[in-house]
């Protein structure tokens, strides 16, 4: 007998335990229930959930009408959670709402609805989970915003819909790029700085500077220089790495800059190897040894001959393009030649004519008269003996 009676202690025991285990975690078989539960054994996995929504409408219009749609359904924005009988919704250890709440097909318990809602045709009561669930918590899988924010959830064991009080999600780790500021060093030559911001957990692992020359560069520095090769217009953009919990480019409309390479300025110089001005060169040509800026030194000094002038018989010295064969010759010899000098004037004064003796008269008288005469014959009779004395020849 008191074995007997051992024996029935030890299975009232095991069917105690075997109790209070099944009271705190429902099993699938304990759980499915075609009165109250939306899904008679609830949508366990996702297959089942997306088979169970695309093939009953009536679970369709009910996750629709608590804001979830096929691309949530599919998966988007999709975690697993825990719903427990205080209201608290946790996801990733997490409390993302509070004042849960929920629905049931039917219920033994009408005064603990707050209400009945009517979706697709069929009526629902409607429920806090502490007035619904007969257990402390269930799994479900629960939906967000693309901000993190809770939006709803389905119950596995049941599928019966869950929604409440949503937790202001955490800050997500922000990364931007917010301005780029240029700066011009010299004409050719620029330098880039640029502003970003890191929040929340994210962080800045470089820049990548793209210069609008065909030209790019990476640097763990918010600032860099750069110098064109040629003058022109430019683009130039800056992309900002880092992080946001995984590895992100970030760029913006401020991370972009126009800038205008201006042509070298050119200069008129001398050039001294050949005395050729004005000869245009670049500025950054410039040499002292092979140019000048002074138009001066490219003049030439005249070159200067000296010559005989012809006329004058004079030695000058003239400009090499002044010279004129006709009126110069470079042999300064015909300007030694001694001129022609004029015949000498006797030294014997000019006898000075006799003044007449007062009262005597001059000699002009019968005797000079007649010697004029007597020469004159004698010419004459002279000159008639030649001419007979050849004709007798």
């Amino acid at each position: 007998m008191n074995k007997l009676k051992r024996i029935g202690i030890a299975i009232s025991l095991g069917i105690a335990i075997i109790g209070g285990v099944w009271l705190a975690s429902p099993s699938r078989a304990a759980v499915c229930d075609k009165w109250i539960n939306v899904i008679e054994c609830g949508t366990r996995s996702h297959q089942e959930l997306k088979s169970t929504y695309y093939s009953r409408s009536d679970f369709r219009s009910l996750m629709n009408w608590n804001n979830t749609n096929d691309a949530m359904i599919e998966g988007k924005n999709m975690k697993n959670g825990v719903v427990y009988k205080d209201g608290r919704v946790v996801v990733d250890g997490r409390v993302v709402a509070t004042g849960a709440r929920t629905v049931q097909r039917n219920t033994r318990y009408p005064a603990s609805s707050y209400g009945t809602e009517v979706v697709g045709g069929t009526k629902y009561y409607k429920f806090d989970v502490q007035n619904s669930f007969v257990y402390n918590q269930f799994d479900i899988f629960a939906w967000f915003d693309d901000n993190g924010k809770f939006i709803a959830g389905v119950i596995k064991d049941c599928g019966n819909p869950i929604w409440g009080n949503p937790t202001p999600p955490p800050a997500k780790p922000s990364l931007t790029c917010d301005a780029l500021q240029k700066t011009e060093v010299s004409r050719d030559t620029f330098k880039f700085s640029t502003k970003a911001t890191a929040k929340d957990g994210a962080s800045v692992t470089s820049y990548t500077y793209d210069f609008g020359d065909g030209t790019t560069q990476t640097t763990t520095s918010s600032e860099i220089q750069h110098t064109y090769a040629k003058p022109g217009n430019y683009k130039v953009t800056v992309t900002v790495n880092g992080k946001e919990g995984s590895d992100v480019q970030k760029t913006s409309q401020g991370c972009q800059t126009q800038i205008t390479v201006k042509p070298e300025p050119e200069m008129q110089v001398c050039r001294l190897s050949d005395k050729k001005y004005p000869v245009t060169i670049k500025e950054s040509e410039f040499d002292e040894k092979k140019y000048s800026k002074n138009p001066n030194d490219c003049k030439e000094v005249p070159e200067e001959l000296e010559v005989c002038i012809l006329e004058s018989k004079e030695i000058k010295k003239i400009k090499k393009e002044e010279f004129n064969e006709k009126i110069h010759t470079t042999d300064l010899s015909k300007c030694k030649e001694k001129p022609v000098t004029p015949p000498e004037t006797p030294s014997t004064p000019p006898k000075t004519p006799e003044t007449p003796t007062p009262n005597q008269l001059p000699k002009t008288g019968t005797t000079n008269i007649v010697m004029s005469a007597l020469g004159l014959g004698g010419l004459t009779t002279a000159i008639i003996a030649y001419v007979a004395s050849r004709r007798q020849m």
